[in-house]
């Protein structure tokens, strides 16, 4: 375990970011963080209550209708953009040890992905360069001057799981339109978007222009419902960002949602399958399926039904579990007793109702402490079943039989959910045929990519709006049109 004591700085450990100073909480509560792979606490952190809640909106709000951000270009605010960057460049290291120890992910994994996070501030950094505030068009009279203006305070709510790599897309994004923003930290994860703030600090950004807090669920409905708030950025669960949905629909707030995934990776016949698997597997379970567009379920012609079980399950089996601080663990704890027992219950329902455990089941792999569950895969899994049909996340995957391409598209389809998926195949244009046929956002061909200058987001029950490329930073922006009159003369 790291020495955080000498690893983050004090401000880090026990303050919020609010203004532009490092404020001690007014509350007293505190959450204690427990690592995963041991069971032990190593630290506690302040939680915010509704008075730390009302600072940091008031900030956020001062710093939009008073503060020089949102008057700033888009060129102007690409500096202060790119000097966060280099901060958070040097902090990389640190960032993936708080991912390991504050939730438990491999730390293979965690340095792989976190990059991520820094081509979101890079390319939102250039965006705003080049990006056109204002667009002349012409009109009966003379022109319209068509401006894109920040939507004013925006709220962030990050999720555990992954908090750096989501609230870093938020939080790019958002400041590269001209908002400010106030970050409402998880419990579970609080130190990544504090590290952010540090950032923020050293980069010079104006006061007021990124406030973080950590705070629970009573807050994050303080933040949501508050009348001077007029953007709200979540990632969670859908019932969480239905709540919010509801709630912001009152006074129109913007909302974009970032929910819950069930993804299909379907193989077409024609596959050649240990290419198909080498790229496939490492999604089916990253971070112990707790990752939104994990391909939890495999899809696979029935002819073929068997030698894709075997050969999946095989792979499986050769993955390490165990601590997530050791550089060839593949597969970690889940987050905690209650996400454990949670992977559990799936796993049972999955064996209640007919479908058949391959690789794993209930254990812990052996472990006396730690929240650890058996990487499982299932065989003989129906389209109906609870595991076929509700995320788990967990290191659980379904391995699902389909008679023909359109059988394939209905089982793919047949979920409330549409956030990713994938098709493999030796034709690729056979494969981008049937991806176009798959009700979800973000599909890949014979792969799974992520890209800052390419959407995320998805259909159905996971979500509204887009994080990501273009799109992204247009779900921060307001479009007025000002009408000019030919000059005389």
């Amino acid at each position: 375990m790291t020495e955080y004591s000498t690893a983050l700085s004090s401000n880090v450990r026990s303050r919020f970011f609010i203004d532009g100073e490092w404020v001690l909480s007014h509350s007293d509560a505190r959450h204690v963080l427990i690592s995963p792979a041991t069971e032990e606490p190593f630290m506690s952190v302040p939680l915010a209550d509704s008075v730390d809640v009302e600072r940091a909106i008031a900030a956020a709000r001062r710093a939009f209708d008073h503060g020089p951000w949102p008057k700033l270009s888009g060129a102007e605010r690409s500096i202060y953009l790119k000097r966060l960057t280099e901060e958070i460049r040097q902090r990389l290291p640190l960032l993936a040890q708080l991912w390991t120890d504050q939730v438990g992910a491999p730390i293979t994994f965690a340095n792989g992905l976190l990059p991520t996070g820094i081509t979101r501030f890079e390319f939102f950094a250039s965006l705003a360069e080049t990006f056109e505030f204002e667009d002349p068009r012409p009109t009966r009279r003379g022109h319209a001057r068509v401006r894109r203006e920040p939507v004013g305070v925006a709220v962030l709510i990050a999720p555990w799981n992954a908090t750096f790599p989501i609230v870093s897309h938020k939080i790019a994004a958002a400041l590269a339109a001209g908002c400010t923003v106030v970050v409402k930290s998880p419990p579970e994860s609080p130190l990544d978007a504090l590290v952010i703030a540090e950032c923020a600090a050293a980069a010079g950004l104006p006061p007021g222009v990124l406030n973080v807090i950590t705070a629970g669920r009573d807050e994050g409905a303080q933040l949501v419902q508050s009348r001077d708030v007029d953007k709200i950025s979540f990632t969670g669960s859908v019932a969480t960002g239905q709540w919010i949905a509801r709630a912001a629909v009152d006074r129109l707030a913007r909302v974009t949602l970032e929910l819950g995934g069930k993804s299909a990776a379907i193989l077409l016949d024609d596959v050649d399958l240990p290419s198909a698997l080498a790229a496939l597997t490492p999604f089916t379970m990253p971070f112990s399926g707790q990752i939104c567009f994990a391909q939890t379920r495999i899809l696979a012609p029935r002819a073929r039904h068997d030698e894709v079980v075997s050969a999946y399950a095989e792979i499986i089996s050769k993955l390490k579990l165990g601590d997530p601080r050791e550089s060839d663990t593949r597969i970690g704890p889940v987050l905690n007793a209650v996400q454990r027992e949670r992977v559990r219950g799936y796993i049972e329902q999955g064996i209640s109702e007919g479908a058949q455990i391959v690789l794993g089941g209930t254990g812990n792999g052996g472990f006396e402490k730690g929240y650890f569950v058996e990487p499982t895969v299932f065989s003989h899994v129906t389209p109906d079943m609870t595991i076929a049909q509700q995320e788990i996340f967990g290191p659980v995957v379904s391995i699902l039989p389909y008679d023909d391409i359109d059988d394939a598209v209905r089982i793919a389809n047949d979920t409330p959910y549409g956030l990713s998926g994938s098709v493999y195949s030796s034709d690729v244009e056979r494969a981008y045929a049937l991806a176009c046929r798959i009700q979800a956002g973000h599909i890949g061909i014979n792969g799974i990519e992520l890209a800052a200058n390419v959407p995320f987001g998805g259909f159905k029950l996971s979500g509204v709006g887009r994080e990501g490329g273009r799109e992204g930073l247009e779900a921060y922006l307001e479009t007025k049109a000002v009408f000019m009159p030919t000059a005389a003369g």
